[in-house]
């Protein structure tokens, strides 16, 4: 019999609010108005402006790395969205996940394709919602200067809250092994691919262990 545990890596509903601040100087361009001229026989002597301090600017580089990690978590929320909202109605989001360049590799595919054929074969239907605690990003590969993200990694501690999630049968009884973790620690690599700057999920597995 097909059973899924507690941790839930395929189909997973998101509840993460990924925000990239984001902060620039205004310049203001309208030219000052010209001073009239006056002669004066005891001209009043100026007082030399104070010095303006310019804001320091930001370090391109933790700039261009913090756009590219908000990009890769966006991907992640969606790619688990997709998947959700497929799981709800029982169906199978393979092929939706597959043209919009979610899945990064051949394994992964492969592992999905199977998943989601049993699932939609068995009429498996997605009840309750999984919420993220924390996404923490652990590691950054490549060069993030560069436009060309193809092969830079995303490495990522994800907490995920399945205590709300379950997965049941078309008599409604769960399909998944009792005595799971309510809260577990997930591994998620994100890479970037050629297709147009993109991040695919590469790995997203449970490490078994609570968070």
């Amino acid at each position: 019999m097909f059973r899924r545990s507690r941790p839930a890596v395929l189909g997973a509903a998101v509840a993460v609010a990924l925000t990239l601040g984001l902060s620039g100087c205004q310049v203001d361009t309208e030219a000052a108005p010209e001073a009239s001229v006056s002669q004066s026989a005891s001209p009043t002597p100026t007082t030399p402006p104070s010095p303006s301090v310019s804001p320091t600017p930001e370090n391109p580089a933790e700039a261009a790395k913090a756009k590219n990690v908000a990009e890769a978590k966006q991907r992640y929320v969606e790619f688990q969205n997709i998947s959700s909202k497929y799981a709800k109605k029982g169906g199978n989001p393979f092929w939706d996940l597959i043209e919009g360049g979610y899945l990064g590799t051949t394994e992964l595919r492969k592992e999905q394709q199977s998943f989601w054929e049993q699932y939609a074969d068995q009429k498996l239907k997605e009840t309750g919602d999984v919420s993220f605690e924390f996404v923490e990003v652990t590691r950054y590969e490549g060069d993030p200067r560069k436009k060309d993200v193809t092969g830079h990694r995303v490495h990522m501690r994800v907490c995920a809250d399945n205590s709300n999630y379950d997965v049941v049968n078309p008599d409604g009884d769960s399909v998944l092994q009792k005595g799971g973790l309510d809260r577990v620690l997930m591994k998620v690599v994100m890479q970037g691919q050629k297709q147009d700057g993109i991040w695919s999920v590469n790995g997203n597995t449970s490490t078994g262990k609570k968070c």
